[in-house]
């Protein structure tokens, strides 16, 4: 592995891969224990998709970012699988363009990257984190094999710059592009448009011969406290600003390019912008909508397009959660579609199957049940929507009563979880309370997918769309380590 002491690099190659240390079992394997069965004969707790609802949100998303005129990069962190990225880039698209924040995750893809690179596809993946110098040998080996400007990474300092100097062409080839994190007010990763730091980043990058400006790029994670559509694209409004606002003050102190202003004739080079987080990138499917608001959202993003190529990234999007839920950056149906469901509980395509171990109807005023998934099994994210760790699904039916946040407020929750032990709770009025047996299981709406999927080597995939939509179809693999 390499090692960075005093200011030297010891670019030792390694064949070392996530895949190599953290193996995956047998897909084979699981497919016979598991294809063909219903969801009821799977162990607990275990990971369940829905890929009739993951197909659904995929395109959707992809849908709005060509008739918005914009790029779309798809994250992966959430779900960790070929199966689901395949299915956010589309399978007849050109572009395959990702965002990973492990470096695992880059080399997992690697396969089905080189598959597309063959077949002529643009193929262009970002590693998410400020680059890692103990990352960088393993990063440079994925740009070996998929070939110049095809691995990008981040920057927010110019130490980053320094040290992705010292890499030899032979290692990493040709110059290796860099994207400049901004922060829009957040203060998670990234540099203020107003900080002097970002000028020292332009000058390292403008005197280096081994990187190349890509980009600028931006997560707002504070969109999560988004309640209604309305504030949804509001925080996509000051995303927007506020990534174009750094992209502005990045570029002038490099002194390399030319802004388009209204009266200018001519722009020297386009940069991307790229912004996102899934209540942002999903707001984006309101400005399709014929509404004033709309209208004036797009007429800011037709503005920003003038001086930048812009581009969306999200990850959570495709099998969404509770948190999702409660942001409420979509209305549940389309108002020019109404048959088109756009944030509701139909939407949701995460659950996890739990078994029903004991029963407490007198331990308190509220009836209370133990299922056998904790905090291992379930996450411990909170839900500013509801005190709850996750909700039970109205399964075995397919629709039904369940406690709803924004609704009756009545139903079955996670009300209090340990590692291995989860606290259902009885919510509301308890006329037609829906009773439970030892031994029952039960599907969960989590409240976070990205925690909750770690917990699990794989997903038990069944499709909705299917006439018997328990049945287990296939197995995904989810990927692991570092």
């Amino acid at each position: 592995m390499s090692s960075y002491v005093n200011g030297s690099v010891d670019w030792a190659t390694s064949a070392i891969t996530a895949p190599s240390l953290y193996p995956s079992p047998s897909q084979a394997a699981l497919k016979l224990q598991f294809v063909g069965k219903q969801i009821r004969d799977a162990y607990t707790p275990a990971a369940i998709i829905d890929a009739a609802v993951v197909r659904r949100n995929c395109k959707l998303m992809l849908e709005a970012a060509e008739k918005l005129g914009v790029g779309f990069r798809a994250h992966v962190k959430t779900h960790k699988t070929t199966e689901i990225a395949r299915l956010q880039v589309g399978e007849d698209s050109t572009s395959v363009k990702f965002v990973c924040s492990t470096v695992s995750e880059v080399e997992n893809l690697v396969p089905w990257l080189l598959h597309c690179v063959n077949r002529g596809k643009e193929v262009n993946v970002l590693y998410g984190l400020p680059i890692l110098v103990s990352a960088i040998p393993r990063l440079a080996a994925v740009a070996r094999l998929l070939g110049e400007g095809r691995i990008g990474v981040f920057t927010d300092h110019p130490s980053h710059i320094k040290a992705l100097d010292q890499v030899d062409s032979a290692l990493w080839p040709g110059r290796i592009p860099v994207w400049v994190n901004i922060d829009v007010g957040d203060h998670r990763e990234g540099v203020a448009p107003e900080s002097g730091q970002l000028a020292d980043i332009a000058s390292s990058i403008a005197a280096s011969e081994r990187v190349k400006l890509a980009g600028v790029y931006t997560h707002m994670s504070s969109s999560y406290q988004s309640s209604s559509p309305e504030e949804a694209l509001r925080f996509l409004a000051k995303e927007l600003e506020g990534l174009r606002e750094g992209a502005v003050s990045f570029l002038k102190s490099s002194g390399s390019y030319r802004i388009k202003s209204p009266n200018a004739e001519e722009v020297t080079e386009k940069v991307t912008i790229s912004l996102g987080a899934t209540p942002t990138a999903t707001s984006t499917q309101n400005l399709l909508e014929d509404t004033e608001g709309a209208k004036e959202y797009r007429a800011m993003l037709e503005n920003i397009k003038q001086s930048f190529d812009v581009e969306l990234h999200a990850g959570v999007y495709p099998v969404m959660d509770m948190q999702q839920m409660a942001t409420r950056a979509r209305p549940q149906h389309s108002t020019s579609n109404p048959s088109r469901t756009l944030l509701s509980y139909s939407d949701l395509g995460f659950r996890v199957l739990v078994e029903v171990a004991s029963l407490y109807p007198d331990r308190t005023a509220k009836p209370e049940a133990l299922i056998a998934a904790g905090s291992i099994a379930l996450g411990r994210e909170p839900c500013k929507s509801y005190p709850g760790w996750a909700v039970v699904t109205p399964w075995p039916a397919r629709s039904g009563a369940h406690y709803d946040p924004e609704g009756s407020k009545t139903g079955w929750i996670v009300g209090r979880i340990s590692q291995e032990h989860g606290v259902l709770t009885w919510e509301g009025s308890q006329d037609d309370m829906r009773q439970l047996e030892v031994g029952e299981k039960l599907l969960l709406w989590p409240n976070h997918a990205c925690i909750t999927g770690v917990n699990y080597g794989w997903y038990l995939v069944v499709d909705s769309d299917d006439a018997n939509p328990d049945r287990i179809k296939d197995v995904w693999i989810r990927w692991r380590g570092w």
